[in-house]
């Protein structure tokens, strides 16, 4: 590994520790902005896989110096694994630049909880990722996703930029809800068969903590970090009772996995989090990064956590893609004054959106060199 890259590594996990070593860490998101930043066409960035990665090392490049990256090879047919649902691409079902999206439909039936708790749960995924939902697996292998995956780790290493999302670690209730659907899935599967609910749970979890654990053992399979996710079991969309019972308790397992191999825990929180961040104390301390994406009021956050965890966070997708570079300054430094400078990563909210400015990002990437006590 490169000088340049234990440096950037380091540089993060000083701040997992609530420590500086010289100034606050910036982390870059995408993917589909490097796309637009650099000038290559969706349809060619979701397809070619060695376009893709040198495509967002280029982007990356173009903000000035980020300590750390979360995608280095990206093709959303990976999202149809993360939520049961379809995925129109750039160039088949779209245009070939409009934006990759989620097609969201009753993929999952009832029925489907009563096929997992009678029969096989493997058997049961591999059948619906194959013959609903196109087979995303078979995708990713023809456009050559998995071999680029571990060329471009390796790229990246090379170009001193670590990934600290290298994969997923979701609860259960992100795939149901999508593959169900929202309204489904929230409005009549958690009143209406909830004990089924939670069986079925219990034993999705079950198998996905095997295949982390297993992933987590080998060191040459072990990512540096993963996301475990808030996307649609959030304490905005549960009652906390719900909250407690179809997500927290599995995004806390998933977590404590994470730790015992080594692995950092992301906490990719979309959605309102005000009334969940006090859970995130139950977890041990300064292990772990809660990443919020501007719903959150982040600055509450840091009052509920203290110094119990790292946050990262949260320059706004508007800022980004309307502001001015003063206006993204201005927030940046009120952003490392207010939530840092110990214990925080600058980072954008989720992603910088497909339309950001370039100036804006580049505001908001050198705004850790301006502001903070040892810098400026």
């Amino acid at each position: 590994m490169t000088n340049l890259y234990q440096e950037h590594l380091e540089r993060v996990r000083a701040a997992m520790d609530f420590q500086l070593i010289d100034r606050v860490p910036f982390v870059a998101g995408g993917p589909a902005v490097n796309a637009a930043i650099t000038g290559v066409k969706l349809a060619d960035y979701v397809s070619d896989m060695d376009i893709n990665m040198r495509t967002n090392l280029e982007g990356y490049r173009l903000y000035g110096d980020p300590d750390a990256c979360q995608t280095a090879c990206f093709n959303p047919n990976a999202l149809t694994l993360l939520w049961a649902s379809k995925v129109k691409l750039p160039g088949k079902e779209l245009s070939d630049n409009e934006l990759w999206q989620v097609d969201e439909q009753e993929i999952l039936t009832e029925d489907d909880y009563d096929a997992i708790l009678d029969g096989d749960y493997k058997a049961w995924l591999n059948d619906v990722m194959v013959n609903r939902l196109g087979d995303p697996v078979g995708k990713l292998a023809a456009c050559g996703f998995f071999e680029a995956s571990a060329r471009a780790k390796q790229l990246f290493i090379e170009n001193g930029l670590p990934n600290i999302a290298e994969g997923t670690c979701p609860a259960p209730i992100e795939m149901f809800c999508g593959g169900r659907t929202l309204m489904n899935f929230m409005g009549d599967d958690l009143y209406e068969i909830p004990e089924k609910v939670e069986r079925v749970f219990d034993i999705v979890q079950e198998s996905n903590l095997a295949d982390w654990e297993a992933q987590f053992k080998d060191p040459a399979t072990r990512p540096l970090g993963v996301w475990i996710g808030g996307w649609r079991g959030t304490p905005d969309l549960l009652s906390p009772e719900m909250f407690q019972k179809y997500s927290w308790k599995y995004m806390r397992q998933n977590c404590e996995l994470c730790i015992d191999y080594g692995v950092i825990p992301v906490f990719h929180l979309d959605s309102n989090w005000d009334n969940g961040i006090e859970y995130f104390k139950e977890l041990p301390r300064h292990k772990f990064i809660i990443a919020l994406d501007g719903m959150t009021d982040i600055f509450k956050a840091r009052e509920v956590i203290g110094d119990h965890a790292c946050i990262m966070g949260d320059v706004p997708a508007s800022l980004q893609s309307f502001g001015t570079p003063e206006q993204v300054e201005a927030y940046c430094k009120k952003l490392i004054d207010q939530v840092g400078p110990y214990g925080y990563i600058l980072c954008p909210g989720c992603d910088s959106p497909f339309n950001s400015k370039l100036e804006c990002l580049k505001a908001m990437a050198g705004s850790v060199k301006k502001f903070g006590p040892n810098v400026g």
